[in-house]
């Protein structure tokens, strides 16, 4: 395979014209298979106008979402690397499951490797509901964990070098922990893992940029709860991190890792021509 080298310096000059429309998957008509573990994706609908404003100004409105959508997709199938595990995609807003649907159907069109892409109609789809991101997250935790999983992983959508060797490590820290975190560059988390459903651990935090990975170790500190922290890592907000992403991509290309990022990967490289 030809090593694959990303030039960051076309970023601001991205354009490309791409839509999907096809059969969707009939989410409503899949079941959970109650496995111990889980994992959920903390998602929202990647529409033109609606992405994160960095990337937006980076490479405009329709560039940004199709961006945001390969980053969902890459998060999607590390997900469905890890075995024996239920996978979820939380989503947001919650009228816009039939966007969703398209997502998957997209995944399994796109998805090089076809175990997985068999898999993704395993995929549920649940709303996030709420009047701000905190009740939206307790809620879907309470959902999941009422359905008799043990142990969940709460992942953002915009971190496509997730890798499932972290997200099994997860787990396992988990049968001796009560939570995991992930720690992002910008102060966020980028997973977060509980044994139980906790919903004193986001109550009433500050939900912004630089705030949130603190005041959730100050919570279990507090609390006296078990945890252990991941590695470092960040999500894609900003053009630095894009660029930070770009040259990430390339670095593990030229080591002969072509497992991880695949999906935006591709995006960048159509968005440029």
């Amino acid at each position: 395979m030809a090593d694959i080298v990303i030039d960051c310096s076309l970023i601001g000059k991205l354009s490309f014209n791409g839509n999907i429309k096809s059969e969707r998957v009939d989410s409503s008509a899949v079941v959970s298979m109650n496995n111990n573990n889980a994992i959920c994706i903390l998602a929202k609908n990647p529409k033109s106008g609606k992405v994160k404003g960095g990337l937006e100004s980076c490479v405009g409105n329709k560039q940004a979402a199709l961006l945001a959508r390969a980053l969902l997709l890459d998060v999607i199938s590390a997900s469905l690397k890890v075995a024996h595990t239920d996978v979820y995609i939380a989503h947001w807003p919650p009228q816009a499951k039939s966007d969703f649907e398209d997502i998957i159907y997209l995944f399994t069109i796109e998805e090089k490797n076809q175990r997985l892409s068999e898999r993704a109609d395993e995929i549920t789809l649940i709303p996030q509901n709420g009047k701000n991101t905190i009740e939206r997250v307790v809620n879907v935790s309470q959902t999941i964990f009422e359905s008799g999983t043990k142990r969940v992983l709460f992942v953002c959508s915009d971190n496509p070098l997730l890798d499932p060797l972290i997200l099994k490590a997860a787990f396992e820290l988990l049968k001796t922990n009560r939570a995991v975190l992930g720690p992002t560059f910008d102060g966020g988390f980028y997973l977060l893992g509980l044994d139980g459903h906790y919903p004193e651990l986001v109550d009433k935090i500050d939900w912004k940029p630089g705030n949130v990975y603190r005041q959730i170790k100050e919570r279990l500190e507090t609390k006296g709860m078990a945890w252990q922290e991941l590695e470092l890592s960040y999500d894609i907000d900003r053009p630095e991190e894009l660029k930070q992403l770009c040259n990430d991509l390339s670095t593990l290309r030229l080591a002969g890792r072509d497992d991880v990022g695949c999906h935006t990967e591709k995006c960048i490289v159509n968005l440029k021509k």
